[in-house]
């Protein structure tokens, strides 16, 4: 199996469970998973990857830190910036 296996799936399983799980998101996940997922229905339904990416990055840090025991306040209680970009239904 290739080394790089469960460094591959966690990425994407810490990427799913913060669209799932975050306030700003998760009203449009299940849209996205119904699109398919790709890069275009991702940006035109949760928006533009950089800035997904950006809060995501924090997510994964913000997890890590938990795990290593020096944050102990759970991520759901760390404010997450109100969406800004409301895109239309298509």
């Amino acid at each position: 199996m290739n080394s790089q296996f469960n460094l591959y799936y966690l990425h994407w399983w810490t990427l799913a469970y913060f669209i799932f799980e975050s306030p700003r998101y998760r009203e449009h996940a299940l849209e996205l998973a119904q699109r398919g997922g790709g890069i275009d229905a991702f940006e035109q339904v949760i928006g533009p990857v950089d800035q997904v990416q950006t809060e995501w990055h924090s997510y994964v840090r913000h997890l890590k830190s938990t795990l290593a025991g020096r944050d102990r306040k759970p991520a759901e209680s760390r404010k997450t910036p109100e969406r800004t970009n409301s895109l239309p239904k298509p």
